[in-house]
C-alpha cells in the first residue's frame, strides 16, 4: 500500500512540476503537507485520548509504541518548523503568481 502511495505521489509531482508554474506547485504540495500533518495531530490525539484496550502480543505492542512516539515527535517538530518558517508559508501559500513574475521582472 505505501509503495502505491509513493508511486502515486511522485507520479502527481511530475505531473505537477512539468505543466505548473512553480508558486502553484509549491502551493499544492505545502497545502497537502499541511494537511497531512493537521489529520496525523488528529489522529495521534484520538489514539492519545481513546486508550482502548487492544489484544496484542508483547512485540506488536513494541511496534506500535514506537510508531506513536515517532508520530508524537513528527508532530512536536512540525509545529516547531511552522512556527520557524511562518513568513515563507504564508509567501508561498498566499501570494499571486503575478508577484513573482513581477520580482523576477526587477532582478534583471
Amino acid at each position: 500500500m505505501e509503495l502505491y502511495l509513493f508511486f502515486a505521489f511522485l507520479l502527481f509531482y511530475i505531473i505537477t512540476a512539468v505543466f505548473l508554474k512553480k508558486n502553484v506547485q509549491y502551493k499544492i504540495w505545502t497545502s497537502a503537507f499541511i494537511i497531512s500533518f493537521i489529520v496525523t495531530s488528529i489522529a495521534i490525539g484520538f489514539v492519545r485520548l481513546s486508550r482502548q484496550d487492544v489484544m496484542m502480543d508483547a512485540n506488536q505492542i513494541n511496534w506500535y509504541y514506537i510508531l506513536f512516539l515517532f508520530g508524537m515527535v513528527s508532530v512536536v517538530l512540525g509545529l516547531f518548523n511552522l512556527w520557524m518558517y511562518r513568513k515563507p508559508l504564508w509567501h508561498i501559500l498566499f501570494s499571486s503568481s503575478d508577484e513573482e513574475e513581477d520580482e523576477s521582472d526587477d532582478d534583471k
